[in-house]
Order: C-alpha cells, then sequence, then structure tokens
C-alpha cells in the first residue's frame, strides 16, 4: 500500500491487477478505508484496497477534490470517458455513473465526486460493473465498512459537507448535456480563458437547481478537467444566460421545476 499511496496522491495512474469476467467473490471481511494526510502537500487522503485489484481512493489535494477507481479492466481506445454500474449498501440495482478516462487506461475518476464519495461512506456491500476491451461486462462484489471518518476528512479538507441533502434531489451524474428529461432552450457558451484552450479539450461538471422560467440557479462545480486553467469559473459564468426546459411526455403535465438538481457537463475540445 505505501508504494500505491504516492501514485494515487500525486499521479493517479497506479494499477494493481487485472480484472476477471463475470463476477469476483465477494471478500470475506469488510475491507477499511486508511486514511493518510500529507500536509506538505495539502493532501488528505482515504484509501481501500480489495484482493479482486480494485482500489478506490477519495482524496483532496491543494483543495481539489477527486474520487478514482484502479485496477479497472482497461479502457476501449480512445474513449475519453466511461460508464460504470454502482451499487452501494442496500442498492440491489446498479446505477450509471459517469467517469473520466485517466493517462492509465485502468484508472477512472468520478464527474461527480462528492457526490458519489458520500454514497460510498454508506459502507456495506460494493458492486461495480466496468465494460472491458472485449467488450465483456466485469462485475466486481465487495464489502467495505463504513468511513464517516475516513470519508469526512477528505470532503471535509475541500470544503465539501459529509451530508447534502442535494443528492437525494439529483438527477444526472455529470455527463455530457443534460439528463433526461430537460434539454437547452439556449445554450450556455463559456468564455474559456486562451491558457485553456491551448490545453486542446477539457471539461467542467457542475450541478444546478432549475428554476420554472428555465434559469438555473445555486449551481457548483463539481469537477473540472484540466485544472488550474479556470475551466469551471467559466462554465459557472456562463449559466446566467443559459436556459433550460424539460421535455414534455405528452400526458399534459405541468412540468415540475422545482426540489430538482441536474448534474451534467460542458466539455470542449479544439480541433
Amino acid at each position: 500500500m505505501n508504494a500505491l499511496l504516492p501514485a494515487l496522491i500525486l499521479l493517479a495512474t497506479a494499477t494493481t491487477g487485472h480484472a476477471q469476467p463475470a463476477q469476483t467473490p465477494a471478500s470475506a471481511a469488510p475491507e477499511d478505508w486508511v486514511l493518510t494526510v500529507v500536509p506538505d502537500q495539502k493532501a488528505t487522503l482515504a484509501l481501500v484496497e480489495f484482493t479482486s485489484g480494485i482500489s478506490l481512493a477519495a482524496r483532496c489535494v491543494d483543495d481539489a477534490y477527486d474520487l478514482l477507481i484502479t485496477g479497472l479492466p482497461e479502457a476501449p481506445q480512445r474513449a475519453t470517458t466511461r460508464d460504470l454500474g454502482l451499487a452501494v449498501g442496500d442498492d440491489d440495482v446498479t446505477r450509471r455513473t459517469i467517469w473520466t478516462v485517466g493517462e492509465d487506461r485502468t484508472t477512472a475518476f468520478s464527474r461527480i465526486p462528492a457526490m458519489v464519495a458520500r454514497r460510498l461512506a454508506k459502507g456495506g456491500k460494493l458492486q461495480i460493473v466496468a465494460q472491458g476491451p472485449d467488450d465483456r461486462r466485469y462485475r466486481y462484489v465487495m464489502d467495505i465498512n463504513p468511513s464517516s471518518t475516513a470519508i469526512e476528512q477528505t470532503l471535509t479538507a475541500c470544503g465539501r459537507p459529509l451530508v447534502d441533502p442535494r443528492d437525494s434531489l439529483t438527477e444526472g451524474e455529470g455527463q455530457d448535456g443534460l439528463p433526461t428529461p430537460f434539454t437547452w432552450e439556449r445554450l450556455p457558451n463559456p468564455d474559456f480563458s486562451t491558457q485553456a484552450l491551448d490545453a486542446g479539450e477539457g471539461y467542467a461538471a457542475l450541478s444546478c437547481m432549475p428554476q420554472q422560467d428555465g434559469r438555473l440557479s445555486e449551481c457548483r462545480i463539481e469537477s473540472e478537467w484540466p485544472r488550474r486553467l479556470g475551466i469551471g469559473r467559466a462554465a459557472l459564468r456562463s449559466m446566467g444566460r443559459a436556459r433550460l426546459r424539460q421535455i414534455t411526455t405528452g400526458d399534459g403535465s405541468e412540468p415540475r421545476f422545482d426540489n430538482r438538481v441536474v448534474a451534467f457537463a460542458i466539455t470542449f475540445k479544439v480541433k
């Protein structure tokens, strides 16, 4: 584990073992999160490793929050995102989650890391479903101990709450574009910096509360990449003029915007 920690904190490119198709048996005993704090790097990390080769890390490094998985089947070539099925605790059905592929293609970063970290903090049975480069589905079944303390410290280090009522209201997982049943009435038009555009491509994942008139309020930056280039701030500023609408289902019901949160990503790629 000690050899893995620096890579997870600094590079996030560590890989551990290889996946097996179908279902990996659950661990004999629940695994514990291990908390590591590196003050001189402004890093707080909660790490858990499984005999299946999967490792999970929730971390705050220099005020940037991440949740990452290593040891997955390698992502398909040229894919920049991947869908992972995730179920925690009493959840019987895996929920689709959106992740960004790391430089090491067996590593993936959550687009809504704080929300997913709070799910993982519940502990219990953990199921992860991933598609491999051979188009086969790989299922991992593991047991994980509750981690209100370790996860809380990573969240607190980055100013993220341990409990957030918005989580239960959120639709979407930070995918490109809006989740169903929403669509754009007026597209956001971020003014990205020259430095961001020089990076060639990037994204900012946001969560916002839609209003009845289509405005988006109380928007937050959930994640962004590359960092330190103002991509998240530019996306956030563009929400002031953006408007969305809800696609009607044909039953004549009035679209409902109250008590909902949408999580989506704004991406760009320079040709």
